[in-house]
């Protein structure tokens, strides 16, 4: 199977997409459940695509560009997670196949092969929720750019416009997730380590970073939304802390397969390697890729198998490496062979709950088990099960962000920003664990007329 990539032929991806798509199939037709994550983004998408503004009509922190990609495909496919999949399958494959041509273009490894897109395909379904149409999936496909713009800047280091575009590149993939901005630091390295760059070209890089982020503050500026802007996206994005969905044991278990392989790689081509000069700085170049990576992952702000996606270019580059180096080409494809059954089979059976210390009860919502099916609904809690039958009403979906609105009926801002988000789009059920509402109700006249209590801590629109 491994000397079917060996040979330098685009067509060769063709089998890396097989390959995929029979890993993929059956996750495509028994899929778990809805991830809290994915539910998320539907209940974004549903929301912008209606006509309301990122943290102007909907609290939360997701990043403007992943708002907007959501919207774009509920507006097409709705609801549908099957579609959604298939998506991010589609955009798996890309990237793949974007790798591959970029190390064979590159001449980053000995011989030209597209041996990095099948180890990719393969560490792409370490887990379920790889397929997931995420922010992650969709900025580490800008991320790939920016890596093949530092290459090009280390091989051709008279073209002005490469370090721009490494800037660019990263500052994308930031406004679907802000913690990718952990990569400029790493072009930052990459640059002074590597190449003799003028401080032009740092400040090139720099002003390609900020100019997106500026034309976003800009549009928000005009609108009188700027401090929003900050206070939703931003300001939560770039402080410390954030959410373990699964363990650090737990995901160690799944990558143990493509953390061995990686071991061995680095083992081999400790020993074995005899690398050129531009080879040597490719290496060191995927090594400080690999470091930075790390730092982003547990700088963001959920912690879940799909938040490594960045680290797959980082083991393929390795592993590729490593067989490359091995003479005997029996035991390359017998070692490919295991990683690609190895991988697969703990997937599956961490999946389908074989795996006891493998446990996805945070990634997956919980049961809903509440009456109310089909309603525009708020509840003023952190669960978002209700939601897996209901429509989110009103704009407050980030309860970590809400939370601090619904604490302080006192402040006159706090009942402003209620009335006005009530006034857009009036929840026909709204649930109250907590008994947050009710204050509210005695400040705002017209919300106190419009809801009627039936039951503890579930407050019914009236007709």
């Amino acid at each position: 199977m491994l000397s079917y990539f060996r040979i330098n032929d685009p067509y060769r991806l063709l089998g890396a997409l097989i390959i995929l798509l029979a890993i993929s199939i059956p996750r495509l037709v028994d899929y778990p459940d809805v991830t809290y994550s994915e539910l998320k983004s539907i209940l974004i998408g549903e929301k912008v695509h209606q006509g309301s503004a990122m943290y102007v009509n909907l609290v939360d922190s997701t990043a403007p560009l992943n708002g907007w990609a959501q919207a774009f495909v509920e507006w097409i496919f709705g609801r549908s997670l099957v579609a959604r999949h298939i998506l991010g399958l589609v955009a798996l494959f890309i990237q793949a196949a974007f790798l591959g041509i970029v190390f064979s273009d590159k001449k980053v490894f000995p011989e030209n092969s597209y041996i990095p897109s099948f180890f990719t395909v393969v560490l792409a379904a370490f887990s379920f929720d790889m397929l997931s149409l995420s922010a992650e999936l969709l900025g580490s496909g800008f991320m790939l750019l920016a890596l093949n713009s530092v290459f090009r800047e280390m091989e051709f280091r008279e073209q002005p416009d490469s370090t721009f575009k490494i800037g660019f590149y990263i500052s994308l993939a930031s406004l679907f997730l802000l913690s990718y901005a952990v990569f400029l630091l790493c072009a930052i390295v990459f640059l002074s380590v590597f190449t003799r760059s003028t401080w032009r070209k740092y400040l090139m890089m720099v002003i390609g970073f900020l100019l997106p982020h500026f034309l976003i503050m800009t549009v928000y500026y005009m609108n009188d939304h700027l401090t929003v802007l900050w206070q939703y996206y931003y300001i939560p994005n770039l402080s410390f802390g954030g959410t373990r969905l699964m363990g650090l044991r737990d995901l160690l278990i799944l990558g143990i397969f493509p953390l061995l392989f990686l071991l061995v790689s680095f083992f081999v081509l400790n020993r074995e390697a005899r690398f050129t000069k531009y080879q040597s700085q490719a290496v060191q170049i995927m090594f400080f890729w690999m470091v930075f990576s790390l730092v982003q992952i547990f700088y963001s702000k959920e912690l879940r198998p799909q938040s490594f996606i960045t680290l797959l270019p980082v083991f393929s580059f390795y592993m590729t490496h490593c067989i490359l180096l091995i003479r005997r080409r029996r035991i390359a494809e017998i070692g490919s062979g295991i990683f690609l059954i190895g991988t697969v089979v703990v997937s599956y059976l961490a999946q389908y709950g074989r795996l006891e210390s493998v446990r996805y009860d945070r990634i997956l919502l919980t049961e809903d088990h509440s009456p109310v099916k089909d309603k525009r609904v708020l509840i003023l809690d952190d669960d978002l099960s209700v939601y897996k039958n209901n429509r989110l009403g009103s704009g407050f979906l980030n309860w970590s962000l809400t939370e601090e609105i619904f604490q302080d009926p006192q402040s006159y801002e706090n009942v402003i920003n209620v009335f006005e988000s009530f006034k857009g789009d009036m929840p026909e059920v709204v649930l109250d664990p907590k008994n947050y509402f009710e204050p509210y109700l005695k400040r705002i006249p017209a919300l106190r007329v419009a809801y009627q209590k039936t039951a503890e801590g579930v407050y019914v629109l009236k007709q």
